[in-house]
């Protein structure tokens, strides 16, 4: 389980699977300020997202200007790719 506060730098438009299922990628940038080794570090990564099901549907009307928590969990691409992706599961509004 990863939780990850972000917003919305760009996202496509939703698709649908065979099966109806509705589907949306996005990617979405972190920006924060961390302790690690006693020391302030300054992190920030754009990161590709996948949602699927209503959660898309829910994402798709998101404004982008805004911060929220995503919940969800990260996965390979692809059987073909090792890449990261981010499976968001849930997500709230920050600010």
């Amino acid at each position: 389980r990863l939780t990850l506060s972000a917003v919305i730098e760009e996202r496509t438009a939703i698709r649908y699977t065979p099966a109806g299922v509705p589907v949306i990628s996005a990617t979405l940038h972190h920006q924060s300020r961390q302790m690690e080794a006693g020391t302030v570090r300054n992190v920030e990564i754009a990161l590709p997202a996948t949602a699927i099901g209503g959660i898309a549907e829910e994402i798709q009307k998101l404004p982008s200007n805004r911060i929220y928590q995503f919940e969800g969990f990260i996965a390979a691409r692809s059987l073909k790719s090792q890449d990261p992706l981010f499976h968001i599961t849930g997500f709230s509004l920050i600010e």
